[in-house]
């Protein structure tokens, strides 16, 4: 009878020890142990249905070939300035009234009164010529580089058309101050745009909106400007990356390509000719020219043999 209770006080001594390293932690200490528990596994549970971990492996952690410079920085940073063009261009959005009546004074309201408005538009404004310019010199560099060759031809299609969509979300924004100088330039460009061949006056029909430049041309210009054109420069972003992450990355052309994995090592096959023949001759021995005797040492053999050099030459 006085065992039981022996028994079960260094039972309950013993517990804290087995349940690990709780026993030394203080409450604050076992606060923070189980969070971070909570945290990894709601991080594994994100994880396990949308495959996070492989989606940043693939984009952040591929091979990358030899002699990969800063040129191959230029398509990274027009998918930053992309970015950034769509989070100010929302905060754009906010204050801007697509009207020909008030596009202007709520221009001028964001730029003169909005807490750092000027500073944001100032971004979004040359946000747009610097993301053309390096659009224009990724695709420069995939070009003298040979990068939009076999098996990449579709990445370079679409690297295409994502350099016409730039141009028209320039062309689109251009237009939504509407003052005087918007106002002709895209009268301008709808012009220019109308004497292209076949689809060209329907193109410019269709931009213009009526037979003026006017309030439902802003409307339609807005449209494409905030929601038509970034959507689909984002789906081809996108597949532009699904290729080069399943295609991988073109070596710069001054950089020798390595052999292929699996391939046999040069120095095991020579020449298509097998080390050694049946009779024990070398590769070497047998790709060595035949010695020709000279016609003196033909006569002196003639000699040593008691003939003339008549009857050995015949």
């Amino acid at each position: 009878m006085k065992l039981l209770p022996t028994r079960k006080s260094k039972q309950s001594d013993a517990e804290p020890e087995a349940n690990g390293e709780d026993s030394g932690m203080s409450a604050r200490e076992l606060a923070v142990h189980h969070s971070t528990h909570k945290a990894q596994d709601v991080a594994g549970w994100v994880d396990s249905r949308t495959n996070a971990t492989g989606i940043y492996t693939a984009m952040l952690s591929r091979h990358v070939p030899k002699g990969t410079n800063w040129f191959y920085t230029l398509g990274s940073a027009t998918m930053f300035i992309f970015a950034m063009q769509a989070i100010t261009g929302v905060f754009l959005a906010m204050y801007y009234v697509p009207s020909i009546t008030q596009a202007y004074g709520s221009i001028t309201h964001l730029t003169n009164e909005v807490f750092m408005g000027e500073f944001v538009r100032g971004l979004h404004k040359w946000g747009a010529s610097l993301m053309i310019i390096l659009i224009f010199l990724h695709m420069g560099r995939t070009f003298f580089f040979g990068a939009y060759k076999y098996p990449r031809e579709l990445n370079w299609i679409i690297g295409v058309v994502l350099l016409i969509l730039t141009t028209v979300m320039g062309l689109t924004g251009y237009l939504l101050p509407f003052d005087q100088r918007s106002l002709w330039a895209t009268v301008v460009a709808n012009n220019i745009t109308g004497t292209g061949p076949i689809v060209g006056p329907y193109l410019a029909d269709f931009l213009r909106a009526g037979p003026e430049v006017g309030a439902t041309t802003l409307s339609r210009f807005y449209s494409l400007h905030m929601m038509v054109v970034p959507g689909l420069i984002a789906a081809l972003i996108g597949a532009h990356l699904f290729l080069v992450v399943k295609l991988g990355t073109t070596a710069p052309p001054w950089v020798r390509a390595g052999r292929p994995k699996g391939s046999r090592p040069s120095e095991t096959v020579e020449a298509g000719v097998p080390a050694t023949d049946g009779a024990g001759v070398t590769a070497e021995e047998a790709l060595a020219p035949a010695e020709v005797d000279s016609p003196a040492a033909v006569a002196d053999d003639a000699a040593e043999a008691g003939t003339d050099g008549e009857e050995v030459s015949s």
